[in-house]
This record gives C-alpha cells, structure tokens and sequence, in this order.
C-alpha cells in the first residue's frame, strides 16, 4: 500500500510535510477529535468549502449536500462496516460507521467519529507500480467490501432462520430476531442509496482533480457497479426477509385457527349441557351419563379434530399412471 499516516501528532505532521514535499502521495485517517479546521488549511490546504462536510457529522444533511467539489479536491461520505460488541447471538455483528473522504492530489484523506484505525480494518493492497487513482479505488473498494460482508451475515442469519422453519419440533423464529434483521436491511438500504446515487458523479469529479495521476482503468466505474449489487443483495435479503415473516405469521394463525377449532365444539357441548330442557334435566341423572354425553363427546370431537389435522399433513401420493399419461402427451410434440 502507499505510505500511511495516521492521527495529527507532532511525528505525523512532520511526516506529512516531509511525503508532500517529496512528492508521495500517501492516505492519512483520522478520528474527528484529532482534527481541527485550522490544523487541515495549514498543514493540507484543506479549503473553507471542503472543511464544513468533512468534519460535520452532526447536522444530519443528505448525501448530496455534503458532496462537494472542485479541480484541487474533492469531499464525499461512504460507508463502511466495522465489528461491533457482541449483542444478541442471532443478530449481524457488523455496524456501519460514517467516513467523509477527501480526495486531493498530494493524498487521500478520511475522517471519522469512531476511534477505530481504518487502514488496520481494511486488507492491504500492493499499490507498487500503480497509479494514485488506483491507491484511491483500492481503499474505497475496500470499503465497499465490508458492506458485502455485513449482507453476508444478515443473509447467514436468515438462511438459519428459514432452515428452523422447516425443522420439526418446536423451533420457533423470535420477532425480535426478525425485527433486528429487518432494521439492518432497512438501514443498509438507507446508508447506501443515496451512496450509489451521486457516486457516478463522484468518480467523474476524481478523475478531474488536479496532480492525481491515471491510468486507463475505469476503476471508479466498478466502485460504481459493486454498489449496484450491494444495493440488490440488500433488497433480494428484504425480499427473503418479507416470506419469512409471512411464514411466521401463517404459522402463528395456524395454531391460533386450531386451538380455536379445539375449543369450537367445546364450547358447543357446555353451551348445549347448560340448557334447562326438560328431557335433559330428567335423564341425565347419573354419573355415567354425564361422564359419556359430557367428557366423552368433548374426547371425541378432540380425537377426530386430530385426526383431521394429522391427515392434512399426510402427504399425498401422486396417481402414477396419470403421471405416466402426461407424460407421454408432453413427449409427442417433442418426436
């Protein structure tokens, strides 16, 4: 990789005159706390304009009013995803943090409020004989890499999910799993629209800056392309993410609809027993009719509800000499 730098102490100033004025272009990360406007216009020339969207993580604005640009630099948010503390076993571990990016001639340059060491999260790549363009690419593809990998875990935990669903016995999908997922995908969704958005203007304003040198790589245009497919695998997950709650719901109305059929005719016998007809009142008069009217028709109506319920979920043989005779009417058109 290029030389990098890392905080703004008295060693990395020094160290970032000495790579300016030998002409190494280098990447310098740092925490907000350790930036200051004053320190980035002194020590890299960082302009009023560019200052305000790359040390603001307060106001909230959109994507598309803290991209700004001009020939000598260019400042934009991304997203990357870094591990967070261990929460609930089924939920993703992997959590998004903001980077504003500035991109000048001399250097790249990202900033973020987690104190967190970006190069350290991110793999290395061998930038020997490569153009400064590529040193850019590389650190932003890296970043898109990790929103794959946080739509891997979500996917991993859904794929577990749909397996218990098919599971016999009593496995059972928490709703509040399904709600964490659900948030993520919907946040995910949220963070890297807009990215995708306004990133094809982006790299057209990169490959415009001034003393950054290029090769004839369209490289930007595949950061481009990677965030159309995260942007996808996000929504094919919401899609997977909606048939499972359907199928948690259908499920949850199944039991409901058969405790309700189990106490249908339940209902119906203690409404019937309690009914002061006199036929009834003068014959059954015993214990033993009582108990064979009274919890014996309950018994009976439970067995065959069950009865009923085991043979829905029997499954059905297939007429074999139907199939054989579809299948010869299929096979004619084809000789």
């Amino acid at each position: 990789m290029s030389e990098i730098v890392e905080g703004l102490g008295e060693s990395e100033r020094g160290r970032i005159e000495r790579l300016r004025a030998e002409g190494h272009f280098f990447w310098i990360d740092l925490c907000l706390d350790d930036a200051t406007p004053e320190e980035l216009e002194a020590l890299l020339d960082v302009t009023r304009d560019s200052r305000r969207p790359l040390l603001d993580f307060e106001r909230g604005e959109r994507p598309s009013r803290r991209f700004t640009a001009s020939r000598q630099q260019v400042v934009f948010p991304f997203q990357c995803y870094i591990e967070s503390a261990p929460g609930e076993a089924e939920a993703p571990s992997l959590r998004s943090i903001e980077v504003n990016v500035l991109v000048h001639g001399d250097y790249l340059l990202t900033v973020h409020r987690e104190r967190v060491s970006l190069p350290g999260l991110l793999p290395n790549y061998n930038a020997e004989g490569r153009s400064e363009q590529y040193i850019v690419y590389a650190v932003l593809d890296a970043m898109v890499a990790t929103a794959f990998d946080a739509l891997s875990d979500t996917e991993l935990v859904l794929e577990g999910l749909q397996v218990r669903t098919t599971e016999t016995g009593n496995a059972r999908v928490r709703m509040g799993t399904l709600r964490a997922i659900s948030l993520r995908l919907t946040s995910m969704r949220r963070q890297l629209g807009p990215q995708r958005g306004i990133f094809e203007r982006i790299g057209e304003e990169i490959g415009q800056v001034e003393n950054l040198s290029k090769d004839n790589e369209r490289y930007f245009e595949r950061i481009f392309e990677q965030l159309n497919r995260v942007v996808d695998g996000v929504d094919a997950a919401a899609d997977s993410m909606a048939q499972l709650m359907d199928l948690r719901l259908n499920e949850t109305m199944y039991w409901l609809t058969v405790v309700a059929t189990i106490f249908l005719p339940l209902t119906f016998l203690t409404g019937f027993f309690g009914m002061n007809f006199g036929w009834m009142v003068g014959r059954i008069d015993t214990e033993a009719a009582f108990l064979t009217l009274g919890i014996g028709g309950s018994v009976v109506a439970a067995v065959l509800i069950y009865m009923a319920i085991r043979r829905r979920g029997t499954p059905v043989e297939p007429d074999q000499d139907a199939v054989e005779k579809l299948l010869t009417k299929l096979r004619r058109p084809l000789g």
